[in-house]
């Protein structure tokens, strides 16, 4: 159901759940402290009734038997089950008793030290009791148990009392706390139905991305979400103007066949000739084009990993096979042998490929090959020990065609298309004077950790 999928419905349960077993644990937790609390005032109270009726016992001058003298004070004593009692038993089996048990006797206990116990009466009261064997000194030394005791109920209607007082409360604490959960599920969640108008917006076309502040937990996704719109909005630039370019570039040769075919003095193996020609050219752009789309897809694929070293390493053993009469000495210096590429094995090939060769045909005798990473980053920098180019060249040697020196086999695309794929996965291409004297490339690409 959709319901279960609302963040408010889950908070609500979750609060719901965790505010019912925190009260009842507090509900049992201060029922039991209060009932451990009370029992030992009652205990204490019983204490001291305890103390007053052994301060009353005495031996008869006369007889030498136990006499009690008559409690002062308290009227419960004298009245019959009242719920307040004491008890002498002697060793002969002879009991002395407050007049309140009227004829019935307590069971009593003998302990091997003072404590409390329970009693059941006969008439149904449940009495809690005191007893303590007593020594009393006189002419004739007398042992007796002396016990008292006295009814719980006005301790357990207290206790009972007290719980139904505590239940009533914390109702009421729980009715305040679910009232402070709505509050904070309306106030905590209230930038999402700010996200929600800004989406709104942003799928009406009244806007181009997602605006406003929001709280930091949500930031990172709107930054991210941005981002995307961002990238998906420079996509659809560049493959506007890339179909330009590619109409522009089919156009050209269409031009061409279309005027050749209008002229009178071309002959039919001239116009075969041109028709091959244009239509390799036009080829050429088409399949560059498409090519191009392919990197832009796989550039967005994340889960793409390619070793960075191994796919050098391949492309050293290419070069020096190819470049073998110059017996170049290639080096590879890597601080991180598992570094990889996030992108397509294919891509990459072509982006070094075209690097590395253009270092191998310009150097003398070496060519020096590093690799380092950075936070998201590695950088790839190829140096030979050519003549290198001027610095105010470095921005031609990318443009597609352009060749700085006629004599040297090549089309001038190489490092024009190299820059190109850089650019698609983001990242970026350097030129500098190299150490070894002749030119730098360092290339960045995006790391998969």
């Amino acid at each position: 159901m959709m319901i279960f999928n609302s963040i408010r419905f889950r908070i609500a349960i979750a609060s719901l759940v965790g505010i019912a077993i925190a009260l009842a644990f507090a509900s049992s937790l201060i029922g039991t402290l209060f009932e451990e609390h009370a029992t030992r005032q009652f205990q204490s109270a019983l204490q001291s009734r305890f103390l007053q009726v052994a301060s009353l016992a005495g031996q008869d001058p006369k007889t030498g038997e136990l006499i009690f003298k008559a409690p002062a004070n308290e009227p419960r004593w004298s009245s019959p089950l009242s719920g307040l009692y004491w008890q002498a038993n002697l060793p002969d089996g002879k009991i002395i008793r407050s007049r309140s048990l009227w004829d019935t006797t307590l069971q009593v206990h003998s302990p091997d030290k003072a404590s409390f116990y329970d009693i059941n009466t006969s008439q149904g009261q449940h009495l809690m009791a005191r007893s303590q064997a007593i020594e009393l000194d006189g002419l004739i030394p007398i042992h007796f148990l002396l016990t008292v005791a006295e009814d719980t109920a006005a301790l357990d209607q207290s206790i009972r009392q007290f719980q139904s007082q505590i239940q009533w409360y914390l109702t009421i604490l729980a009715a305040a706390l679910l009232s402070m959960v709505v509050l904070q599920i309306t106030i905590g969640l209230s930038p999402l139905s700010k996200l929600k108008k800004a989406m709104l917006r942003l799928r009406n076309g009244d806007a181009a991305c997602i605006e406003g502040q929001y709280p930091n937990e949500f930031s990172p996704l709107v930054d991210d979400f941005n981002s995307v719109l961002e990238q998906n909005k420079q996509l659809v630039s560049k493959a506007q103007i890339q179909a330009g370019n590619l109409a522009h570039a089919i156009k050209t040769p269409l031009a061409v066949i279309t005027n050749a075919i209008a002229s009178k003095t071309i002959h039919d193996a001239d116009f075969r000739q041109l028709v091959l020609e244009q239509t390799r050219l036009a080829k050429e752009q088409v399949d560059w084009s498409l090519a191009r789309a392919k990197t832009i897809t796989r550039s967005r694929n994340i889960t793409l990993k390619t070793p960075v070293v191994g796919a050098i390493q391949s492309m050293v053993r290419v070069m020096e096979k190819i470049y073998a009469d110059k017996s170049l000495t290639m080096t590879i210096h890597a601080s991180e042998s598992a570094v990889q590429f996030n992108g397509d094995e294919h891509d990459l090939h072509e982006i070094l490929g075209n690097v590395i060769d253009n270092a191998c045909k310009w150097a003398s005798t070496q060519v020096f090959i590093s690799i380092s990473k950075e936070k998201g980053w590695v950088t790839i920098a190829i140096e030979d020990d050519g003549p290198g180019i001027a610095p105010d060249d470095y921005a031609n040697v990318v443009r597609r065609g352009v060749r700085l020196d006629e004599f040297t086999p090549g089309t001038g695309l190489g490092l024009a298309i190299v820059d190109e794929l850089i650019s698609i996965y983001g990242g970026k291409m350097q030129m500098n004077q190299s150490s070894l004297g002749g030119l730098k490339v360092a290339v960045q690409l995006p790391r998969s950790d």
